[in-house]
């Protein structure tokens, strides 16, 4: 993709609260997960020492925002005009953190909140998200002034059967909270094959 030549990808932990079935936390057995988080020191040596077109804070295995010193790493960035790439889950932050978050100056990051269907069945892919506090995050970024707003914010949703029958709700409430982008893609994920529901029952998707 032309977003994506000339950009660094930045593994900056291996935290993440989520469980979702086909993800390699979940499916493979004879790995440790919790590597840790990059250092602080090394992170900010790679913002003085390159120069790459966009730092992708995306995470292929951890989410970008449980590394504690997130919004620490991101206004050291901005301040060196650093352009960003943002990928989360969104889920489980605290108020402050957001508040935190909502006093950097995003207008030259991409921010992304991965939410795969509306607050009754994103859970069902993205195990142990809390949908009270994802909208608490959307809230905050939505809400930015428009100087600090980010240059494009993004609701990625992937497309299930459980959840095919919400995505033009979803795109409908995605643009009324004030996303600049809804992107619906179908779901290549078939190593999982089931996903369980608080009462037990079993859903199969190929």
């Amino acid at each position: 993709m032309e977003q994506y030549k000339h950009s660094l990808e930045i593994e900056l932990t291996s935290k993440c609260t989520l469980q979702c079935p086909a993800c390699s936390r979940m499916t493979s057995t004879n790995r440790v997960w919790d590597s840790g988080d990059m250092d602080i020191d090394v992170v900010k040596r790679i913002c003085d020492e390159t120069d790459y077109k966009r730092y992708l804070f995306v995470g292929c295995y951890g989410d970008v925002i449980y590394h504690p010193r997130f919004v620490e790493i991101c206004k050291y960035y901005q301040d060196a005009g650093k352009k960003l790439l943002v990928h989360t889950n969104g889920s489980l932050k605290p108020q402050k953190f957001w508040d935190q978050m909502a006093e950097l100056d995003w207008s030259k990051t991409w921010f992304t909140f991965s939410i795969d269907g509306l607050k009754d069945t994103n859970h069902n892919y993205r195990v142990n998200t809390k949908w009270d506090t994802i909208m608490r995050g959307i809230e905050t970024m939505t809400s930015l002034p428009e100087d600090r707003a980010p240059a494009k914010l993004t609701w990625k949703y992937l497309v299930f059967p459980f959840n095919e029958h919400q995505v033009n709700e979803a795109r409908t409430m995605a643009m009324d909270l004030g996303f600049t982008e809804f992107e619906a893609l179908k779901s290549l994920r078939s190593a999982a094959t089931y996903y369980e529901q608080g009462n037990g029952d079993k859903f199969v998707w190929k």
